[in-house]
């Protein structure tokens, strides 16, 4: 080491007694400091290692560690294949020093100051802003903003499963799996794709049963909703959606109404996370000391997806035959639009006017008003098809026919135009004209 890397771990060793103030993020020793600022000298070989740059080689060594802390990988810098933060920066641990790094990270080059032994030296300089640092603060993204983008990408997923000889692939992939240490993300992709595909084989011996290919229906009807039960604790938020669209279908219509109650509970939580909408503090609030396969199950909303070959809910039938005409094996739909939409069906068949026509207007003022947050505009087509379609069944024509018309008008994802005008036919004529 040159003086100046020197006097770099110096500031960095003395700056671990504040990293390490709390008791459950007290892991980090002087040797990985060491470690990390040899791999600084080593890779960055653009940073010039003078006592001017002191603070923005600090800074370097800095990010470094969070980046290690994040990946849960820090390979010793003689002997690489050596991981040391394996058995020491895990689970809850690795978590919550990430949290704590990144809050230090926040503060910029002024976290030092939390230093007794630094803040001297540096308070003066650093207050009256006469000290610069170069610390290129765009290069490392806040956990939320990656944890957006991870959600996103696994809610792409969606795989069609129609066969027994794709359900032995798949699980025979996962099996293979069980056991090998993986990665955070890996461990909840992981989790998502079994929560698939549990799902796709709840709904396959569903379709089955339908066929009256089985014998012992209530043997096959408890293993389905047992593969549902499992779906959900693997699974996003959303996904209890899933089970009670199962019991309307077969109408055990409290039952439904059980588990919409408890969806709406949990979906209407302030740290809920839709797509790239969330509310930012209190997301890093409630779950910064989570693991992801947590965040996905307790604050996760994923679109509700209806596969074209399996028959989810009997009002849907037409509009999942008519989009798959037209190329589309899915429908899509806004996990709250579901929500209402199940609310509404359920009360009107146990004959609940009241609150039937009660989540009609929540579903109404939600398309209404909602301005892109829980309803996207590409998905405003199914949304507005649903409206019509509760409002036909509760006997509300009118209400029926200005929703139809709204769903003609909205960008044309779920190609739902042969739909919608069988809809508008079937109402009375006199309200078409």
């Amino acid at each position: 080491m040159n003086h100046c890397q020197f006097l770099c771990y110096g500031v960095f060793k003395i700056f671990l007694k504040v990293i390490n103030c709390q008791p459950n993020t007290s892991v980090l020793c002087s040797y990985f400091i060491k470690t990390i600022v040899f791999w600084v000298i080593q890779n960055n070989t653009s940073l010039s290692w003078t006592p001017e740059n002191l603070l923005t080689c600090f800074w370097e060594s800095f990010k470094l560690l969070i980046h290690m802390v994040y990946t849960g990988e820090c390979p010793n810098f003689f002997i690489p294949q050596n991981n040391m933060f394996r058995v020491k920066v895990t689970g809850s641990v690795q978590t919550s020093l990430l949290s704590q790094l990144y809050g230090l990270y926040s503060k910029g080059i002024s976290c030092l100051l939390l230093s007794e032994k630094i803040r001297p030296y540096l308070s003066i300089a650093i207050l009256n802003k006469t000290l610069r640092v170069q610390t290129d603060e765009n290069s490392i993204i806040s956990t939320t903003k990656l944890d957006i983008s991870l959600f996103t990408e696994l809610s792409t997923f969606n795989q069609e499963i129609s066969r027994i000889e794709e359900f032995a692939v798949y699980m025979k992939q996962i099996e293979n799996m069980i056991g090998i240490r993986l990665k955070s993300y890996e461990k909840v992709s992981l989790q998502c794709i079994t929560s698939e595909v549990i799902r796709c084989i709840a709904m396959f011996l569903q379709c089955r049963i339908n066929q009256n290919e089985t014998r012992n229906k209530v043997f096959y009807m408890t293993k389905v909703i047992t593969l549902l039960r499992q779906s959900c604790r693997f699974g996003c938020l959303s996904d209890i959606l899933y089970l009670a669209m199962y019991f309307y279908r077969t109408r055990r219509y409290e039952d439904s109404l059980s588990f919409l109650h408890k969806a709406h509970a949990s979906m209407s939580l302030p740290y809920v996370m839709y797509h790239n909408h969330v509310n930012v503090e209190m997301y890093r609030h409630y779950m910064e000391r989570n693991t992801l396969g947590t965040k996905m199950r307790r604050a996760i909303l994923q679109d509700i997806v209806i596969f074209y070959q399996y028959s989810y809910i009997d009002e849907l039938v037409l509009e999942q035959g008519m989009s798959k005409k037209h190329g589309m094996h899915i429908l899509q739909i806004p996990p709250l639009v579901m929500l209402h939409m199940l609310f509404i069906l359920n009360h009107h068949r146990l004959g609940d006017t009241v609150r039937s026509q009660q989540s009609l207007h929540d579903l109404q003022t939600l398309l209404l008003y909602d301005d892109g947050v829980y309803v996207p505009p590409i998905l405003r087509d199914i949304s507005w098809q649903i409206l019509g379609i509760c409002q036909q069944i509760c006997g509300d024509y009118s209400g029926s026919l200005r929703s139809y018309r709204y769903s003609l008008q909205q960008i044309s994802l779920h190609k739902l135009q042969k739909a919608t005008l069988l809809r508008i036919n079937s109402l009375p004529h006199d309200l078409t004209f």
